[in-house]
This record gives structure tokens, sequence and C-alpha cells, in this order.
């Protein structure tokens, strides 16, 4: 049998289904009777008056819990549910807490657990949902379009970025399962009209596909057939609103999860600490007492990692540094994978409310045995860390007490308050300063790294450090990372080069990722980790996680080895990068799953005939993966031209702000956020390997880590900047508005300049781009590079003027040496420019005619009609442009210098 907090999550995430099939299907009654022309069967037709409750008109509200019900009698989704062990006895059973009861009587609860859904329902919405409001109606007051009859099948999910910041655009998505090869799949676009919204045809259409995979869902057991079931409701709900009247910009999926994590801790904190309750008016109904807080949001930050990823010492490290970055997403996976099977945790995925970039967040139970669990988690992680990157890359682990109260307002309408426990003081405060205060937790633990490993060994901490200072640096070291090795340590890589174990493994990672289809996770592998070793295209063990690389034909041909291996128990498979994930292996608890990961494809070598090059290593035929010399070589065919190597750092401007304040108030929910949270994660480490494959900058640029809204990136730097524009361009059309930036630094450097200080240099332009204003007032939404910074819309002009004068110049033979003039006006216009504001006595304009004399020349000299009209027009725009537009010029000038290099 499943024990009742398991039924009480699988409740939680079906509790709501009834809505997605309810919308695929024809209304409930026809003419005041059963419409004949639904899925309803007679059985959950007839629940309707005791599920349903009644509206203001006195007719039942709430329909979708009868479609709720029918989903359980649907004969294929039944056969499977009861194929799962110990859930065929509890999806009806003989009681009251039956799995359908549970999931269907959430608003109308006969029960104590049923309350549990209940409560699971409104804490994951953020709002009271008694009222009268968030009933389904055919129009409401504010509605922009007029949707007619049927109005919760027609409005689509707005994007949750049409609020933030006290945002008015109108942009929503289709239906479509999640695909980010395909941008009008996860795109949103503009709703103007009826017409713009979506249909009962579309659902029926997303529904049928559901169902159809549904099917094939694992269900040897229990966690795994859970754990499937929510990646599948992930592709297929994530773009259905949870509820047209007051929660349209917020997934299906995403409330469907966190009332799933919810219903869980609400039960398991009740076992723990009954005694924090008292009985309520109704009938099995309780309420929590005043003091009393019930669930914690966990928050998990890996710090460092950035500059992990590119501390490497040589440029020896291109396969190592594609490694290093995804061996910091295993760690953080393996972390948060610890967490959630600890013994006395023992939760699922849909605890999870965000997981990238390093970072996340969870909702737990908060008793005392889980916070104690923790707190063991962290100081073993804080030694394993120690141990193996002696402090480059620290864990924090802090959590915050919280619960809703009910609180009656001066006009005696209730509304949700909500309270938290920030060092040790009770806080009223919302969802935003939640989330505030996690972020003010994590980054006090930040200040303090490795706190438990000072406290319980001082002498190992220092003597550690002193033996560093008195190592001899003329013994062998790693060729990647510089750090010294001891004298039977090392490994040899690629021609003979000698890194450390970590740096090997990370190596092996890189080169594997590109090959790669599915990532398979294990507690422990058993007597199956030889074959696994020998036959993954890598493997590496990460904070007592094992993780294996396959390609789709290692796990999924039908006399693939791995179909035997009897020890796949407890394991996990994840897509990786694809959305098409389930399939069918041995093993008692494997669930499946996809990750996004930023990167898995690199710039790869080509022939002169466009082929990429294969070579053979080992047992496997691999591409031929470009170094940094040759993502710099512009002509196959010339080897020894090359120009320079870019690094690209950029992120969202203000997104700890976002988080804190940008969401409205009456909008603020777990699953709010939780959609936010996904959607950032669906571009960033998802949709941006879309727009790096295409044809433009497969060839040229490698991403090096994206997740979270942080982008580091490497390649030939004319082709980075144009990637980094069409990143913003893309940001601007996945959010559906122009005015929340995203923030770029480039650095350019010889292919051969150590890569962690190019990294440094990228994050300092990145920096100053953050502190970028224009004319206007606007701070951010910038790039720099070349030591420059200009907003995204200054970047439009300066493209457009360096390419007129790249074609003057190549089409036109315009002498190169107007670049130098353009230039040297432009250092003389920026010079002047401060002389007037600190010494207004030494302003001189001289230089001004200066270029006019030296334009003049140019012009008797040059024949051409073409040059001619161009120097002209140049020479009036420098004299009669604002101040801001000359400085602009020069910028082009030397973006044109550089490419022109290239151009010979």
């Amino acid at each position: 049998m499943i024990n009742t907090g398991q039924k009480l999550a699988l409740a939680g995430l079906l509790h709501d289904i009834g809505k997605f099939y309810q919308r695929a299907d024809a209304d409930l009654f026809k003419d005041g009777k059963k419409n004949p022309a639904n899925d309803i069967a007679e059985v959950s037709f007839n629940m309707a008056q005791t599920i349903c409750p009644a509206n203001e008109q006195g007719r039942f509200g709430y329909h979708h819990v009868v479609w709720t019900s029918q989903f359980f009698e649907n004969i294929s989704i039944r056969k499977k549910l009861e194929e799962v062990p110990g859930l065929k006895e509890s999806i009806f059973g003989g009681n009251e807490d039956s799995l359908v009861n549970l999931a269907c009587n959430h608003h109308m609860p006969d029960t104590l657990l049923q309350h549990f859904v209940q409560m699971a329902d409104w804490w994951s919405a953020g709002i009271d949902r008694t009222q009268p409001s968030t009933y389904e109606v055919d129009s409401k007051a504010d509605d922009k379009i007029n949707w007619g009859k049927s109005r919760y099948k027609k409005v689509p999910l707005y994007s949750v970025f049409n609020t933030i910041n006290n945002g008015k655009s109108y942009a929503a998505f289709g239906l479509h399962a999640i695909d980010t090869t395909k941008e009008e799949h996860i795109f949103p676009r503009q709703v103007n009209a009826q017409a713009d919204g979506i249909s009962q045809e579309d659902y029926r259409a997303l529904w049928d596909k559901f169902v159809e995979e549904f099917e094939h869902l694992p269900s040897n057991s229990f966690d795994g057939f859970f754990n499937s079931l929510l990646f599948l409701l992930k592709k297929y709900t994530w773009c259905i609103p949870s509820n047209t009247m007051d929660m349209a910009n917020v997934s299906l999926f995403d409330h469907l999860k966190t009332s799933a994590a919810i219903a869980q801790c609400m039960y398991l904190y009740y076992e723990g600490a009954k005694e924090s309750f008292v009985t309520g008016a109704k009938k099995n109904i309780i309420k929590l007492k005043e003091d009393k807080f019930p669930l914690m949001l966990v928050g998990g930050d890996l710090s460092g990692i950035q500059k992990f990823i590119y501390n490497i010492a040589s440029s020896k490290a291109a396969k190592s540094l594609k490694g290093r970055s995804f061996y910091v997403q295993l760690l953080a996976d393996s972390i948060l994978h610890q967490v959630l099977k600890h013994t006395d945790i023992a939760v699922n995925q849909a605890h999870i409310i965000y997981a990238s970039g390093g970072k996340f967040y969870l909702l737990l139970p908060h008793l005392d045995k889980v916070k104690e669990a923790l707190s063991a988690i962290s100081s073993k992680l804080q030694e394993e860390l120690w141990e193996e990157h002696q402090g480059k890359v620290s864990f924090q682990l802090a959590q915050i007490p919280f619960a809703y109260r009910s609180v009656k307002k001066d006009n005696k309408q209730w509304e949700s308050v909500m309270e938290i426990v920030e060092n040790n003081i009770v806080k009223k405060t919302d969802l935003g300063g939640l989330w505030k205060a996690m972020a003010d937790q994590l980054t006090q633990q930040k200040n303090k790294p490795f706190y438990h490993v000072l406290l319980n060994d001082y002498d190992r901490f220092f003597d550690e450090k002193h033996e560093k200072l008195q190592s001899n640096d003329k013994g062998r070291h790693c060729a990647v990372t510089g750090k010294e090795l001891k004298e039977n340590e090392g490994e040899s890589i690629e021609n003979g080069v000698i890194v450390d174990e970590a740096v090997a493994n990370q190596t092996h990672l890189g080169t594997a990722l590109k090959d790669i289809d599915y990532l398979v996770t294990f507690d422990h592998p058993g007597d199956s980790s030889t074959y696994l070793n020998n036959r993954s295209h890598a493997h590496i063990k990460v904070a007592g996680v094992y993780h294996y690389l396959f390609d789709k034909r290692e796990l999924t041909k039908d006399d693939a080895e791995f179909r035997n291996i009897s020890s796949a128990d407890v394991s996990g498979v994840y897509r990786i990068n694809d959305t098409d994930f389930i399939i069918p292996l041995k093993g008692k608890s494997i669930h499946y799953g996809f990750k996004f990961y930023g990167g898995n494809e690199q710039a790869y070598y080509r022939d002169k005939a466009g082929e990429v090059v294969i070579k053979q290593d080992g047992n496997f035929k691999k591409k031929h993966e470009k170094t940094f010399e040759e993502l710099t070589k512009f002509d196959t065919n010339n080897p020894d031209q090359e120009t320079y190597l870019g690094v690209l750092r950029m992120d969202v401007d203000n997104l700890g702000q976002i988080f804190a304040f940008g969401i409205p108030e009456k909008a603020k929910s777990f699953s709010a956020y939780a959609t936010l949270s996904f959607q950032l994660d669906l571009f960033f480490s998802g949709y941006l390997n879309t727009l790096r494959n295409s044809g433009e900058y497969r060839d040229w640029i490698n991403i090096n880590y994206s997740g979270g809204d942080d982008v580091f990136a490497i390649g030939r730097w004319d082709k980075l900047i144009l990637f980094a524009a069409d990143i913003r361009n893309a940001f601007g059309r996945f959010i559906g508005r122009e005015d929340l930036g995203i923030s770029a630094g480039i650095a350019i450097v010889n292919n051969k300049f150590p890569i962690a200080r190019a990294a440094e240099m990228a994050g300092d332009a990145e920096k100053a781009a953050k502190s970028f204003k224009d004319e206007a007032g606007h701070i951010k939404d910038a790039l720099c590079f070349l030591g420059e910074s200009f907003s995204w819309g200054e970047y439009e002009e300066v493209k457009r003027f360096k390419d007129e004068l790249v074609t003057q110049i190549l089409k036109y033979d315009l002498p190169k040496s107007i670049l130098h003039r353009l230039m040297h006006y432009g250092a003389a216009h920026k010079r002047n420019k401060i002389l007037a504001q600190k010494t207004p006595e030494k302003f001189d304009l001289s230089y001004k005619w200066h270029i006019a004399y030296s334009l003049k020349r140019l012009i008797e000299r040059n024949k051409s009609k073409e040059n001619i009209e161009f120097i002209t027009r140049l020479q009036k725009d420098l004299f009669t442009a604002k101040s801001r537009a000359v400085e602009l010029k020069y910028i082009a000038a030397r973006w044109a210098e550089l490419e022109l290099k290239i151009s010979k």
C-alpha cells in the first residue's frame, strides 16, 4: 500500500486535472439536462451535487471537478493507475478518503484529509478560493476582449511577465506541448481579439496526446510513476491557465505541482505536530493555531560557480570548460537529490519550486527532524566541497517557516495574510517578502562559507592553507587549473596533457556532451557499475550520486544491454533538451523526465564541403569539437588567418527585485513564482540552444553556461556580438515586452589569452553595462564591449553605421583612414566633454575644425560619387548631431576597424 502522504500528494497533483479535460470536452449541461455530447459517465455526473458548490445563482459551480472524477473513470487511465503497486486499492476504495474523493472533494471537503487538499489548493493560489469572483463565468467586468460563451475554454495562458512592475502587456501562449526547437510553440503572441485565443478543439488535440503518453508511464513503483507523471504534466499543462478568472497568467502545471507539495507537507506536519491544530466549527475540519508555522521555504545556493567554471589556467581547457559547466549542474542536482531522498524528509520532486543556475527553492514541512536532516546535509556537503574544491565552490542552505492567516478587514471581508519567521522574529509580509527574506538569509551565509568546517576542524582548515603557501611551485601542476599535483596524482588526457582527476572527469563530460541524449542517475549502481563505466559515454560521482551519460541507441534499441541491469532500481532517466522522454527500461523504481541544459551542442570543425569532421576516440566515433584557436580561424581554407576570441557574460537586470516586488500584490502565489521560474529556465536553459544552433552561430559559438538568468559563452568575437543582440531581442519577444532589460559584457582577446582573466574582463564589462544610464535616465539594459557601454536601442544605430562604414570601404574603396579620423574625433569629443564638466576653462572645440578640414580633404581626393555623398552626409551629421550620436559613431568606427581585419 502507498502511504497517506503519497496518496495526498497524488490527489493534490490531480485535483484540477479536470480543468484540462473539461476544456477539451462538450459542456456539462444542455437544455437543463446532462449533455449527451460530453465524455461524462453517469457515475461522475451524479457526483456533481456533492462535489460542486453552488454559485451565486444557486447553480452548481466548479464543474471541472466532475471531469476530475471522469479522469479516474477513463478505462485506459484507470488501468494504468491500477498497475501501480499499492494504488489499485486506493483509487476508489471503500472509504471516504479514496484517491478519487481526495482529488474531487477539495471544494466541499467532508474529511480531514480532503480538507488538507483544499488548504493546499488555497495556499498554492495564495488567495481565498471561496470568493465568488473565482467562479467561472462567461464575462468579467475588466475583460479587454468579449470572449463570449464558454469563456473559460477560450482564454489563453497570459505571460506572467505581462504585469511585472505594473506592466500592461497582453502577450499569451498557444496550446502546444513543450518544444524548445519551435519558437512559435513556446513564445507568446499579443492577444487583441477573440480570434487570438484558443478553442475546445485545441484543448482536445492536446488532451488526446496527453492521454496517449499517460498510458506509457512506468507503473512498477509509486515514486517512479509519480515523478514521471509530474514531467508529463509539465510537458502538456505548462501552457494552460490554472484559472481563467483570477490566475490566467499562472500555468495549470505549476498550480498542480505546488498543490501536491503543500498537501503532502500539511499532512506530514500534522502527523508530527498534531498539537499545532485545533478543531474547527465544521465536522473533520481543523484550524492551525495562530503561533504555528507548518511549512518552510528551503533555499539552496551554490556560490562561486561562475568563477569555478572559468578558473582555468591554459588554452588546453576548451573541453574542460564545458565539462566544468555541466559538472556544476550535476552538483546542484545531486544536492537536491540528497535532500529529497533523505529518510527524514522523503518527498517527491513536486516540492521543487525552482531549480536552475545553481540555486533551488523547496517547500518542506516545518518539523524538527526535517530541520535536523537539512543541517546534517549542509554540514556534510561543506566538508565534501572543501575536500574536493578547497573553497572554490561553497554551498548555502537556509529555511524560513511561514503560514497563511485569515484576517477580517474593516469591511468584514476576509483576506489571507502571510506570516514568516525570520531570525526568530514573526513578521507579516507577502510572498515577495518571503522570497526576499530567503535571498537575504542565503547572502548572510555566503559571507561565512565553510563555517562548519572551520568550527569542527580548525587546525585542518588552516593547515591546508599553510601547506599551499609552502608548496613547491616547481612541482607538477594540473595543465588546466594550475593546481599542484602530488607524486601519484594526475591523469593524461588528449596529447599527453596532465591534469588532476577531477579535471579529467570534467573533460570527459565535456567531450561526451555533444553525443549524448540521456542522463541516468543512481543512488548507487551496485554490481552494475563496471558495465555502466564501460558502456556510458561518460560517468561521474557528484555529492554521493552517480551520473551516467548515454546516447539514445545505447538505451532504446531492442537488444540494449542496459535493459538487463537488475540493479537499475531507484534511478532517474532524463532526456537532455528533448521532451520525448518516456522509454521502457527495466528497474523497479525508474522514473523518467527531461532536463534543459544550455550548451550541450558545441562548435564543430568542418571540412571544405561543410561536413562535420568525425574522428575515432576509443570505442566511439566523435565529432571534432573546435578548440579556442579553431574558433578564431575565420577561413578554414586559410588556417593561418585568425581573428580574436570573444567572451560573453549576460544576465537579466534586477531579477531579485522582480521576484521580491515585481509581481502585483493580488497575483502573488506559489504557483505564480513557480511559473515565473519555469519560464526563465525555459528560455535560458532551453530556447537558447535553438538560437545558438542556427546556421550563423553553430560553428563559431559555444554556450558554456546558461541557467537561471545567466549566460556565459565563448566564440568568434564578431559572431558573439550578434549573438548577444539576438538573445536580447529574443528575450523581449519571449516576455512580450521591451522594458524588462538584460545587460551584457563582452571581452575581446587573443585566442591564447588566459580564459579566467578574459571571463573576469567580460564580468567587468557586464557591470559597466549595468551601470549605464542613457540620456533619458534609463539605466541598465545595455551592452559593453571595447570599453564602451550603450543601450540596446543605441546598438542598432551603432551597428547600422558600422555596416555602412564597412560597405563603403569594401565596395567603394573609401580609405580606411576615415576610421582613424572618426576614432580621433570621438576620443577628443569625450575628453572635451569631461573637461567641460570638471575644468570649463580648458574647454576646446578646435578638434571639430580639424575633423571638418580632414573630411573636406578626403572629399577632394575621392572620385567615387557614393563616397562623396557618404562623407558629405557624415560631415553634416558630426556638426549637427547631438553629443551622444557622435560617441556612437566613435564606437562604430572601432567596431568596423576590427571587422575589416576579418574581411581581408
